[in-house]
């Protein structure tokens, strides 16, 4: 079966696109804590330990996520070095293929004009072309549940075998991705289009397409099983039910989080697409219903899963931007752009874009109006660190006013032009936002940390945050891997057999977890050590400990952090 007929045309815009917009400024920052970082870490803890079947941190069992995303990274990282460039490298790549597949899918549902508008108009949102641009696991997680549900989608329509093959493919490579519950958005949508559309199915197909997902996602679950035993599962199924019942690491946020974190996020496309999430449009797909269904079943599932994160309603991008796409389509054939839409485009655009501007402006010519204002000492402390700015910072995102106006007022007599010069408007903004101002807030943010972190890289120490959570340390001073020659490696052991009665951290509760990291703190501090060890706090989260100890000196203080050290002696 052909699953993508290749036209040139739309991968050559959108290479061109990549190559001149994202690529040049991809590794201009450090990665950011938590999610870049972690994921990057455990790609370079594959590479070091040679193991690709087990995701770790800190060389220890990371139960949390499924390995698919860390392959492409690691893959990334062969080719690139590790660093900040090839770990987001993977989704700036699928900026190239996830346009190209949904110009493709839109071009076999009506024509090649509406691939290009949905295509266009998908990587013109705020968050859709931000995500491109980081190294998060979402934008391939969400193309595999995508494609899934498309190919369940042609199924219904066909009845024919190969596309509930496909579609057990991609689910199963969702779930390999980030877990089940790229399954179980796929399920509830398809569940949702069969009941209300009556379609018809044959258990058979249902059969083979579960076959495939288990064939596909089980293997690595076995082998994890086979090599660790049942604590792996019930961890990785325990957190998956915290995400749902518990703000894991304090994300917790209103209601109506994830409706607001798309309305804006996803601008203009969010505004193009409203009217049509709640009614048919009376375009003639079918196709059409599905992406109503996803759309919904996405921002209702996430609003009831207790841990808000705004990534994590990103699969609602793409049923959106169809949505949306459906109403620039009709433009382009001759509706009139209604004036209450074009003119809250205007104004939204316009004042998001000057919203930016002059925060930009503060930021960069009255720093001192901000430590007046903000009585935060955290923040306080971080403002420490320099920022270095040209002066003119502050217009980049006046592309997103320009850009806003010009599609607007020329979308009725030249829709495609109009389209792709705002995409393109919308990714200089970008480009330029990461090449000269992202650098500046990375550095305020966690700056004195990573190069304090870096500075040590090449020593062999022990290196431990205390008071905050962190995977900085672990990438950008290059943990390694112990082994039993290493004092920490049998201290570690000797604190499970002593305390807990354990040979493995696996087999802790999370409370004895934090007990162990207590004992193992306290051997930091006082145990017999056999390399330097250095300890990374906060200023506005001093640990008593710490302070208290003789041994310890304060090597650097600056930026919002405290460096402590023990010598080898």
């Amino acid at each position: 079966m052909n699953i993508i007929r290749l036209n040139f045309k739309p991968i050559l815009f959108f290479l061109f696109y990549v190559c001149i917009l994202l690529l040049p400024t991809l590794g201009c920052f450090n990665l950011f804590d938590w999610d870049e970082i972690n994921f990057a870490e455990s790609s370079r803890e594959m590479l070091v330990s040679s193991n690709f079947s087990q995701v770790m941190i800190n060389f220890e069992p990371f139960h949390e996520k499924p390995p698919l995303f860390f392959w492409f990274q690691v893959l990334s990282m062969k080719i690139f070095g590790i660093g900040s460039f090839a770990a987001r490298f993977p989704n700036a790549l699928l900026c190239i293929i996830l346009p190209v597949v949904i110009y493709d899918i839109g071009r076999r549902l009506k024509n090649a004009t509406f691939g290009w508008i949905w295509s266009i108009i998908f990587i013109s949102g705020f968050l859709p072309n931000l995500y491109f641009r980081t190294g998060i696991i979402d934008p391939i997680f969400n193309l595999f549940i995508f494609l899934s549900i498309y190919f369940f989608y042609k199924y219904f329509n066909s009845l024919k075998l190969n596309n509930i093959l496909f579609s057990g493919l991609f689910s199963g490579l969702a779930i390999l991705t980030k877990g089940p519950v790229g399954l179980l958005i796929v399920l509830i949508t398809v569940l949702f289009y069969f009941v209300l559309l009556r379609k018809n199915i044959s258990l058979k197909h249902i059969l083979s397409f579960i076959i495939i997902v288990v064939l596909v996602s089980s293997p690595w679950y076995l082998l994890e099983l086979i090599n660790k035993g049942p604590w792996f599962i019930v961890e990785f199924i325990q957190y998956q039910l915290e995400l749902f019942s518990k703000p894991v690491a304090g994300h917790s946020q209103p209601l109506y989080y994830h409706f607001l974190v798309v309305l804006i996020g996803c601008f203009p496309f969010s505004f193009l697409g409203l009217k049509n999430s709640f009614r048919n449009s009376g375009f003639g797909l079918d196709f059409e219903k599905m992406m109503r269904i996803l759309l919904w079943v996405v921002l209702i599932l996430f609003t009831i899963v207790t841990t808000k994160i705004a990534h994590y309603s990103s699969m609602a991008y793409l049923p959106l931007s169809f949505l949306a796409s459906i109403e620039l389509y009709k433009i382009y054939n001759g509706k009139k752009f209604n004036s209450f839409l074009k003119y809250s485009l205007i104004i939204v655009g316009s004042f998001i874009g000057l919203i930016l501007m002059s925060a930009l402006f503060i930021i960069i010519n009255h720093k001192d109006l901000i430590l007046t204002i903000v009585k935060d000492s955290n923040i306080q402390y971080l403002l420490e660190n320099q920022m270095q700015w040209l002066g003119w910072e502050w217009l980049i995102p006046a592309l997103i006013v320009i850009g806003t106006l010009f599609s607007c007022f020329f979308l009725n007599s030249r829709l495609i032009p109009s389209l792709a010069l705002y995409s393109i408007a919308i990714g200089l903004n970008f480009s330029l936002l990461c090449k000269f101002v992202v650098p500046n807030i990375e550095n305020v943010i966690q700056g004195s940390a990573v190069s304090f972190y870096e500075d040590i890289s090449f020593e062999k120490k022990y290196l431990t945050t205390v008071g905050f959570k962190s995977y900085a340390h672990y990438f950008y001073s290059k943990i390694d891997l112990l082994d039993s020659n290493d004092s920490l490696y049998n201290a570690k052991k000797k604190i499970l057999k002593t305390n807990f009665n354990s040979l493995s951290l696996n087999e802790l509760s999370s409370e004895d977890k934090t007990r162990f990291n207590n004992y193992v703190l306290s051997w930091y501090i006082n145990g017999n050590i056999d390399r330097p060890v250095y300890f990374a706090t906060k200023k506005n989260k001093i640990n008593s400990q710490l302070e208290a100890a003789k041994n310890l000196i304060v090597i650097k203080d600056f930026g919002g952090f405290k460096f402590y050290k023990r010598e080898l002696k």
